[in-house]
């Protein structure tokens, strides 16, 4: 099966932001973890929606990054269009997105040139099908071990039943209630995010940032700005979830809070917030774009020099 890049990995992952906070959502709950759990697996199983999202990286309360997202997504035939604008210092930078028939297309709103990448050819049914059957086997272990790892922290979330069928989910947990197994993790985290990504990050920088991919990440996820290297702990985790009749979630907002000291030894606390709304369940169609007589750029497929694949 063909992965769409759009999909998977542009667009900040808005497109995926339910699925960004499952590794936070998942540490905690009793019957409104089940219930979460339940829901989360409902709109995973949508086969179109459109999503409206806000991303904000905050140092000690001031904002390094900031990303706002409209994306109308076809999870079913795997095609995704929509705009995206990242601001990160004094930067501003926004991009439209489209799923072509063999590939994807992408402008940036201070040009009119659209850029290209086509989708490598299948490799046999049966590779696919080894996928996909990995892919499903990965997700029951993932998710026997977070349940594991939740142990009594079950009991820190609370569901709000409404009579007509809708629920709140709440969780809010300070460093107290967070497992150590969970924050040894910090520091490892950090590492990744703002330490292994540098050299890369730094040898595009001459080049310009067509690939909305890594525009995304140097722009919006970068941690270099505010790297902690030491005492490095998580203060806070919050989530907050609407979930409608249909046991749907229609908006979701998660937080969690690091702190920790810097090369220099100075404090920081920086926060991640996110707010995602879903709606036109199954109702979404994504804008098509007609590329005839615009001016046009093919890109060759590189990510796999620096380690992403589909």
């Amino acid at each position: 099966m063909k992965k769409k890049w759009i999909l998977m990995g542009g667009a900040i992952g808005i497109s995926g932001a339910i699925m960004l906070t499952t590794g936070f959502t998942a540490l905690a709950s009793t019957s409104g973890y089940d219930d979460y759990k339940s829901a989360l697996k409902q709109t995973r199983a949508l086969e179109s929606v459109t999503i409206q999202g806000e991303a904000v990286l905050k140092d000690n309360g001031n904002v390094l990054n900031m990303a706002t997202g409209s994306l109308k997504t076809n999870l079913k035939g795997e095609e995704t269009s929509g705009t995206v604008k990242v601001t990160g210092g004094s930067a501003e930078q926004s991009v439209s997105l489209y799923t072509l028939p063999e590939g994807q297309a992408w402008k940036a709103g201070n040009s009119d040139t659209y850029y290209v990448k086509q989708d490598k050819p299948e490799q046999g049914d049966k590779e696919t099908s080894d996928k996909e059957e990995n892919s499903s086997w990965m997700s029951q272990q993932a998710e026997t071990v977070i349940d594991a790892l939740v142990g009594q922290l079950k009991n820190e979330i609370s569901v709000n039943r409404q009579s007509d069928g809708s629920k709140q989910i709440s969780l809010q947990l300070d460093s107290a209630q967070i497992p150590a197994v969970i924050q040894a993790l910090a520091p490892l985290a950090f590492k990744q995010l703002s330490g292994e990504k540098e050299k890369a990050d730094e040898k595009d920088q001459a080049a310009e940032p067509r690939d909305p991919k890594k525009l995304f990440d140097k722009n919006l996820l970068n941690f270099k700005d505010a790297a902690l290297t030491q005492d490095i702990q998580i203060q806070s985790i919050s989530l907050n979830a609407d979930i409608n009749p249909s046991n749907q979630i229609e908006r979701q907002q998660a937080s969690v809070t690091f702190i920790g000291k810097d090369s220099a030894g100075a404090s920081h606390t920086l926060s991640a917030n996110l707010d995602v709304q879903l709606s036109a369940f199954n109702q979404t169609t994504p804008d098509s774009i007609d590329l005839t007589g615009k001016q046009v750029q093919q890109i060759k497929d590189e990510h796999r020099d620096h380690g992403w694949k589909d």
